[in-house]
């Protein structure tokens, strides 16, 4: 009678507790690295081999050299409960039989990733230490988009995630095309645009066809990112600094754009690169620069 009632208090207590499990499936996919020029069904393709498994250990901080805390209080007690352990069992102070010790989250198979199950406690904790692998394991898709790092392998995707992220492209591309029908048929826009994208210089010959091909692969490619550059207020000075430079009005040495007596297009301490040049002739208090500059360019081009 005693143990059943013991029982039935720790499942209370259990109950009680704030139950950070969820309804929730989560995808641990692996990135493929594209360097290795591998064709996709290659064995060796994304610089993995297939059946290739993987592993990860709660971190340790440098710091203390204790085990990083992949687990809040609140989840320790609740894990605790669930899983059966004793009071503190999962602590990362702990010197003798320390939980973590030995732990260690395994990819089966690296390209095919795995499945976790946010409602199962065991899961739970992978996901957790998961997590805690800042430098190899981007916390959700947007995160990995938005702040690549080089050293990622996985990616944790969320169902309701893969299906926003594929609206938010499709809009983002609608977007990018009703932009590029603003600036279709203007050469240098388009040239600048796809040079800013491309990071190269194309030659003032290359045909305007060329361009608005670049421009639709570019925009199937990553919308944002051309809906970024379109809609940049300094493109038209980009794109005057550009055609300056061309003509000669402008002098152009390494990265940093000047005027004809090397007046450098920068505020003082600053350095004339193309964005801070594009800002500086924006400004209200040197719209005498972009004039003059807009003026000099007509004339060279009527000639």
């Amino acid at each position: 009678m005693e143990e059943k009632t013991a029982k039935s208090k720790k499942e209370t207590a259990t109950e009680e507790m704030v139950n950070p499990l969820r309804n929730e499936r989560v995808y641990v996919r692996f990135i493929p690295h594209k360097d290795n020029g591998l064709p996709k069904d290659h064995v060796l393709s994304g610089a993995k081999a297939d059946g290739a498994y993987d592993s990860f250990v709660v971190p340790v901080l440098r710091s203390t050299g204790r085990y990083k805390n992949v687990l809040t209080n609140n989840e320790k007690d609740y894990l605790e409960k669930a899983l059966g352990l004793d009071n503190g069992a999962l602590s990362v102070y702990k010197t003798e039989n320390n939980y973590w010790e030995n732990y260690r989250v395994v990819i089966q198979n690296a390209k095919e990733g795995m499945y976790l199950d946010l409602s199962d406690p065991e899961d739970f904790i992978k996901y957790k230490v998961l997590l805690a692998n800042t430098e190899y394991i981007a916390p959700s898709v947007q995160e990995r988009m938005d702040r690549p790092k080089a050293t990622y392998k996985y990616e944790l995707v969320r169902t309701t995630e893969e299906t926003n992220l594929a609206s938010a492209k499709v809009d983002a591309r609608k977007a990018s095309y009703k932009e590029f029908d603003k600036i279709d048929g203007n050469f240098d826009t388009m040239r600048v645009l796809v040079e800013l994208m491309d990071g190269r210089p194309y030659a003032s010959n290359t045909s305007i066809e060329f361009f608005r091909n670049r421009i639709d692969s570019l925009i199937q490619a990553d919308p944002k990112a051309f809906l970024r550059e379109v809609t940049d207020q300094y493109l038209h000075a980009k794109v005057l600094l550009r055609r300056g430079t061309e003509v000669g009005v402008i002098n152009k040495r390494g990265d940093y754009y000047f005027l004809k007596d090397n007046t450098p297009l920068c505020e003082s301490g600053e350095n004339p690169t193309l964005s801070i040049a594009a800002r500086y002739i924006n400004l209200p208090s040197h719209q005498d620069i972009k004039f003059l500059l807009e003026s000099e360019i007509a004339k060279k081009k009527g000639k």
